[in-house]
């Protein structure tokens, strides 16, 4: 089979014609050996600008049409820097940004006509990746690249949990392959430029897969093509990869150079933000190989590959992470052990209320339960469940902690290696650092303790000591 590489580039690759430019020389290296798919997210900062459109027209403020006009001008400015002497790709690009920002000022002047909805605001944060896919495949052709763009509500299809979509995978394939396999094995075409972030419902909705969801495109692309090709995935970032403990924190950190799909989505889920979790979920169920590498270095071997083998060494644990800002939920009582059902109405409740929860931790009396949510959410739990005809009764006493924080050990050791849990409350409890909750997740694969935010710092490196350096 031919080779083929979906490469992702994020929004910090996408800025200048510096940026543009390395992105030429990417795509020299290795469209020497494979067919290649670009899927590129919006420019630096645009999406969180037509979230504050879309909130702003929501409220009818006036003159907000301002914020679409600095869109276009950083889009103007990024045309004439990469294309200012390529009059064909110039024009079509200039008149695209044109079109697009015109229908973005009349969805934002209809919107107090109609109900604002999460549905209008996907519709709208969608055309930062319109407009930077379609700059760069103009890019690449004035480098006489034969490049296509499509936009990726043509061919990824998704749920309607508008915000946060989920990928139809069996269908998706279906379309991704009688789309993108003709233009790849076509002469005419050399790479293929599509939307990242976003797709559509079987009725033709628009709908968004959440922060990092450009991750989440190139994977469901690669796993579609995946019977098709010798495939992997290039995940092109401003960090060489996972490390394994965040920089800011910890005093020592060192670079993952092999890691697990497995270990990396317990990485993802517990506070770094290096992948979208749900992309390496899809990645590893087509076992498809993924590096993420520093778009300023790319010709470093220094780089992280993600695949299914899990890497057994010495290092019983591979990393150390943290979620900062949790909340975290206590309901208590007595009648708690006759009442069937109390844990499914309490994730019911919140489930129903689009409220994720973080972590589990249940004590063995079974006469409470004790949660983590987003701190975010804080208010709104302590609402639903004071206010819920189950658990409003004066017999259950709900208490929330707002300031508390999550450390977890990551690796495969915590499957295999005794002693694991005794470990970390030896060392924190050595360093006066309270545990207040502990969980585990059903992978297996980490051991969590929930602390007080103040430590949090102070926890990271001393789990660090502990496990990595073994001072």
């Amino acid at each position: 089979m031919e080779d083929l590489v979906v490469m992702k580039f994020g929004g910090s690759c996408l800025k200048d014609e510096k940026s543009f430019s390395q992105i030429q020389y990417i795509v020299k290296k290795y469209r020497e050996a494979s067919k290649i798919i670009i899927v590129a997210s919006a420019l630096k900062g645009i999406t969180d600008k037509l979230i504050d459109f879309y909130k702003k027209s929501c409220k009818e403020e006036p003159k907000c049409d301002y914020i679409i006009d600095d869109i276009f001008n950083i889009h103007k400015n990024v045309i004439n820097q990469i294309l200012i002497n390529e009059e064909s790709e110039f024009k079509k690009a200039f008149e695209f940004l044109k079109k697009e920002i015109g229908e973005l000022k009349q969805i934002g002047g209809v919107i107090k006509l109609i109900r604002p909805s999460i549905e209008i605001q996907d519709i709208i944060i969608s055309y930062g990746e319109k407009l930077s896919a379609f700059i760069l495949s103009q890019y690449l052709k004035s480098k006489n690249y034969k490049a296509e763009y499509i936009s990726s509500d043509e061919i990824l299809l998704t749920d309607d949990n508008f915000g946060r979509a989920l990928p139809l995978l069996k269908e998706t394939e279906i379309m991704v392959t009688d789309r993108i396999i003709p233009l790849l094995q076509s002469e005419l075409i050399e790479i293929i430029c599509v939307t990242g972030f976003y797709g559509s419902t079987k009725d033709k909705k628009i709908t968004t897969f959440g922060r990092g969801g450009s991750d989440l495109t190139a994977a469901i692309l690669a796993y579609c093509l995946r019977n098709n090709y010798n495939l992997k995935v290039i995940y092109w970032k401003n960090v060489k990869g996972f490390l394994n403990a965040d920089p800011r924190i910890a005093e020592k950190t060192a670079l993952l150079k092999r890691i697990s799909y497995k270990e990396a989505k317990e990485l993802a889920f517990f506070g770094s933000k290096v992948l979208h979790p749900l992309c390496l979920d899809v990645n590893e169920k087509g076992n498809i190989p993924s590096e993420i590498k520093f778009f300023n270095e790319p010709d470093s071997d220094e780089f992280t590959t993600i695949t299914k083998e899990i890497v057994r060494d010495d290092k019983i644990i591979r990393a150390i992470t943290s979620i900062y800002k949790l909340s975290m939920v206590t309901v208590e009582s007595d009648t708690m052990v006759p009442l069937s059902g109390t844990a499914s109405k309490i994730f019911s409740l919140l489930g129903n209320n689009n409220v994720n929860i973080v972590f589990i931790s249940q004590s063995s009396s079974e006469n409470n339960i004790t949660f983590g949510i987003e701190f975010e959410d804080s208010m709104k739990v302590s609402f639903l469940l004071r206010n819920s005809d189950f658990f409003g009764k004066k017999w259950f006493k709900i208490k929330i902690d707002n300031d508390i924080s999550l450390v977890a050990v990551i690796g495969a050791g915590v499957l295999h290696t005794s002693g694991i849990a005794g470990r970390v409350f030896t060392s924190l409890g050595d360093s006066n650092i309270n545990i207040k909750a502990i969980a585990q997740g059903s992978s297996e694969l980490n051991f969590t303790a929930i602390i007080d935010r103040k430590n949090c710092d102070k926890a990271i490196n001393v789990l660090y000591n502990e496990f990595i350096t073994q001072k």
